[in-house]
């Protein structure tokens, strides 16, 4: 009988130190699991932040290159766009245009917006051209 009850006293021992390793197991894939999340998000949040950036370049691009209209235009069609799409973090964003032989070209760059505050800052250049209507059509 003596030997049932240390048998049962050792399974109860087991099953504590089982217990407590299993509670740090599960935090420590939580944790791996929440890191993984917040990085997954933070890249999403920067391509998300590249294709506005890409897109109002383009525009502010095609919008200088249209027969009458000034580069200034251009850049700030492109600042519009990066503040509709990106809001406050549009302001990190420079944007300039410059007259290159027959071509427009509209530059912009700055700091994607960041979610996750001990991550990198990703920054952001884009350039787009489109052939300026007033020197390429009679």
């Amino acid at each position: 009988m003596r030997s049932t009850d240390y048998a049962a006293d050792a399974l109860g021992a087991d099953w504590e130190q089982e217990r407590g390793a299993t509670i740090i197991e599960f935090l420590a894939v939580a944790l791996l699991t929440v890191v993984a999340l917040l990085g997954l998000a933070q890249m999403s949040v920067w391509v998300w932040a590249r294709n506005v950036a890409v897109s109002a370049a383009h525009e502010g691009a095609r919008t200088a290159a249209e027969r009458g209209r000034r580069l200034d235009e251009g850049v700030v069609r492109t600042r519009t766009l990066l503040r509709d799409g990106l809001g406050g973090g549009a302001a990190r964003f420079e944007v300039e245009a410059a007259q290159e032989g027959d071509t427009v070209a509209v530059r912009a760059h700055g700091d994607a917006p960041a979610i996750v505050p001990f991550l990198p800052q990703f920054t952001i250049r884009v350039q787009a051209t489109a052939f300026d209507e007033d020197g390429v059509l009679p």
